[in-house]
C-alpha cells in the first residue's frame, strides 16, 4: 500500500506546515534541503507499508453465522426428573470472523475469530502465514488444522449436515500450532506437518496440553475429471463435474517426556483413508480411522471408526442427505460400540453457494453413550445417557457475508 490517495493528503499537510514557515526566513538552499528530506521520508514510509505488492492490496473480511433451534430426547431412566429427558432451545451455533490479506506477490495472511456459543467470548481460530515457494510447493506457517481426518478439514459452512459425525468428534485432530509443506501437481498432492499435537490451538509452548512431538502427512490423488476446488465441500451442485479423490493420511505424536512431563508418556497414532464422490447432482463419501493409544509402552488399546455419507439434489436447491457412523472402541476396559445415523434436508436459497442455507436433519444414536468413549457435547446435539435411542433434531440458517 503506498501513501498516494487518502494517504498522501494528511502527509503533505504535515509537510507542508513545517516547511513552509522555515522557508520564509531561510535561504533557497536550505529550503530545497528541507524538501528533498521531507520527501525521502515520504518515499521511505511508503516503502516500508506491509503490503508491498506492485498493486492495490486486496484485503477481504468475512463472518459465518448459524443460528439454529436443537432438540435432544433421552431415556428417562437415570435423570432426575421425567421431564429431563427431554432438551430444546435456540442457539447460536456459529459466529465468526475471518480475514485474508496479500502481503506480497507470494505471500498471504488469513484469520479466524469464533465466538463461543456459551459465553460470547472471542477465540482465535486460524491464524496462518501462507508462503507459494514456487508453482508446486507452498510453506504454511501458524495456526490451523492439522491435515488428518478430511471431515475435520471440510469447513463447517460446507458440511452435508449441520454437524460433523460423532466418530469425527471423538477422533479428529481439530487445530494444531506448526509448520506445513504443501505439494500440489494437476491430480496429486501431499501435506506434511511438523506441530504441537492434537487441539493445541491456542496454547504456549510450555502447555501441558502439548505434545513434545507431532507430525503429520497426508495424500490425495483425483479420478476423473473433478478438480481439487470441488472438494472442498461435500455437496456436489448439479452440473458439476464427475470424478472422485482418494486419501490417505497418518499422524503420529508423543507426549510426557519434555517439560512440562507426565507421571506416564502417552504416544498416539491415527491412521485414516477415504474416498470422495461427486457428480452431477449426487455426492458420496466413506472413511475409515484407526487410533492407537500407547500408555508407558504398557497400555495399549486400539479404536476404530467408520463415517458413510451421501446426497442428491431432487431439485436445484434442494437436497437429500443420510449418514452413517459407528465407534468401535478396544474392548480393553469394556468398552461398548456405538452406532448413529442421521437424515436431513438442505435448502440453498441462491443456487449452488452454501451463502445461504436452510439444513434440517434427525439423529438416531441406537447405542448408549455411557462406556462407549464417544465424545459428548451440546454442539453436536449429542448428551450424556446410559440408556440407548437417543434422539437428536436440529434446524439451522447459515449466512456467509
Amino acid at each position: 500500500m503506498t501513501l498516494i490517495g487518502n494517504h498522501c493528503l494528511p502527509v503533505t499537510i504535515v509537510l507542508v506546515a513545517g516547511v513552509v514557515p522555515v522557508a520564509l526566513g531561510r535561504g533557497i538552499d536550505e529550503t530545497n534541503g528541507d524538501l528533498a528530506r521531507a520527501a525521502r521520508l515520504m518515499q521511505d514510509a511508503g516503502e516500508r507499508s506491509s503490503f508491498l505488492t506492485d498493486e492495490p492490496p486486496v484485503i477481504t473480511l468475512g463472518g459465518q453465522l448459524q443460528f439454529r433451534y436443537q432438540a435432544n430426547f433421552r431415556d428417562s431412566a437415570g435423570l432426575a426428573t421425567p421431564d429431563n429427558d427431554t432438551t430444546i432451545g435456540f442457539v447460536m451455533r456459529r459466529s465468526k470472523i475471518f480475514g485474508k490479506a496479500k502481503v506480497t506477490d507470494d505471500i498471504t495472511a488469513q484469520f479466524q475469530l469464533a465466538f463461543s456459543r456459551s459465553s460470547g467470548t472471542a477465540a482465535l481460530g486460524t491464524a496462518e502465514i501462507s508462503w507459494k515457494l514456487n508453482d508446486d510447493f507452498k510453506l504454511r506457517l501458524g495456526q490451523f488444522k492439522i491435515p488428518l481426518l478430511r471431515e475435520e478439514l471440510v469447513s463447517s459452512m460446507r458440511q452435508l449436515a449441520s454437524e460433523r459425525s460423532a466418530v469425527n468428534e471423538t477422533l479428529n485432530q481439530d487445530y494444531g500450532q506448526g509448520v506445513e509443506i504443501d505439494y500440489t501437481k494437476a491430480n496429486w498432492r501431499g501435506k506434511v506437518m511438523v506441530s504441537d499435537g492434537f487441539n493445541t490451538d491456542n496454547t504456549a509452548f510450555n502447555s501441558a496440553k502439548e505434545a513434545d512431538f507431532a507430525v503429520t502427512g497426508r495424500v490425495e490423488f483425483l479420478l476423473g475429471e473433478a478438480s481439487f476446488k470441488q472438494f472442498k465441500q461435500f455437496t456436489s451442485f448439479r452440473g458439476a463435474a464427475q470424478g472422485a479423490m482418494v486419501g490417505v493420511a497418518g499422524h503420529w505424536q508423543t507426549r510426557g517426556d519434555t517439560n512440562p512431563s507426565l507421571a506416564s508418556s502417552v504416544d498416539m497414532s491415527t491412521v485414516t483413508a477415504d474416498f470422495s464422490f461427486v457428480g452431477d447432482g449426487w455426492n458420496a463419501y466413506a472413511a475409515g480411522i484407526w487410533r492407537n493409544m500407547d500408555v508407558s509402552a504398557v497400555t495399549s488399546t486400539d479404536d476404530f471408526g467408520v463415517i458413510v455419507q451421501g446426497g442428491v439434489f431432487i431439485t436445484d436447491i434442494d437436497e437429500l442427505f443420510g449418514r452413517y457412523d459407528g465407534f468401535f472402541p478396544d474392548d480393553y476396559a469394556g468398552a461398548t460400540d456405538f452406532n448413529s445415523v442421521t437424515f436431513g434436508w438442505n435448502h440453498y436459497f441462491s443456487p449452488e453457494s452454501h451463502a445461504a442455507k436452510l439444513t434440517v436433519d434427525c439423529t438416531y444414536h441406537f447405542d448408549a453413550v455411557t462406556g462407549s468413549g464417544i465424545k459428548t457435547s451440546d454442539g453436536h446435539n449429542l448428551l450424556a445417557d446410559a440408556n440407548d435411542g437417543q434422539i437428536g433434531i436440529i434446524a439451522q440458517v447459515q449466512l456467509l457475508f
